[in-house]
């Protein structure tokens, strides 16, 4: 079965999901050829190696602790703690207890923005 996504004007509480929306599964909330959305569920000790994406993104941590490495700089985000990654910069993470991020990602539609 499809998760559901969510409908523009919808609003969701984003630590107490129904059950189309599990709260201990990673969850693509909406996307678009803008922008997507994602609450990603992460458990203890989970590492993402390093990568980019063509967008700029921010990283909110709702609950845990997570190290993201940018470049030479380790930031350790706890609930809170909001992060921004500029378009493919690259970035790992490691995730220090059970984690709850919400990540937006603003994608580039054309090359004359890319130029920016």
């Amino acid at each position: 079965m499809a998760q559901k996504k969510i409908d523009p004007g919808e609003v969701v509480n984003l630590y107490s999901l129904d059950e189309d929306m599990p709260e201990d599964t990673t969850l693509a909330l909406m996307k678009t050829s803008d922008m997507e959305v994602i609450r990603m569920v992460l458990p203890k000790d989970k590492e993402i190696t390093e990568h980019s994406v063509d967008g700029e993104i921010s990283v909110q941590c709702l609950e845990g602790t997570t190290a993201f490495d940018v470049g030479e700089q380790t930031h350790i985000l706890s609930e809170g703690d909001w992060l921004y990654l500029g378009r493919k910069q690259r970035h790992s993470l490691r995730v220090l207890e059970d984690s709850v991020l919400l990540v937006t990602i603003l994608f580039i539609r054309n090359s004359a923005k890319e130029e920016e």
